[in-house]
């Protein structure tokens, strides 16, 4: 008898993966890479032009709003995202995201442009953000 499972192969090395990770997966292998989160929904709208661009980039991601504000954070925290671009006023007055990462925490102001290279940058090598 020949026994051949290759989907049951498949299914038992996502099991290994996502054990070895404990679902904390890095940049690279993460199935959302940043979450857009605005402070209010009037931003709602400069936010989807962020997530646009990422996506044009190729990046996963997704715009999250309905609640407060550190609500959502804990929950894309609770949710294992790797980073997340904070959208206020101020950020959609000067076209700017303010980044937050899970491993090293507020990372500060960053224009658009820069925030999409340096994430490009660390998929493509596997390294932190």
């Amino acid at each position: 008898m020949i026994h051949r499972a290759i989907l049951g192969s498949l299914e038992r090395f996502f099991g290994v993966l996502i054990e070895h990770y404990t679902g904390d997966f890095p940049l690279w292998l993460s199935p959302i890479q940043a979450r857009i989160l605005p402070v209010t929904d009037t931003q709602l709208e400069f936010c989807n032009e962020v997530n646009r661009r990422l996506k044009g980039h190729g990046i996963r991601s997704e715009v999250c709003s309905g609640e407060r504000l550190p609500k959502l954070i804990r929950t894309s925290e609770k949710l294992k995202i790797p980073l997340m671009a904070v959208v206020g006023p101020k950020e959609v007055e000067t076209q700017t995201v303010t980044v937050r990462s899970r491993f090293g925490g507020e990372l500060g102001c960053m224009d658009i442009d820069d925030f999409i290279s340096k994430m490009k940058h660390a998929i493509e090598n596997g390294t932190f953000f």
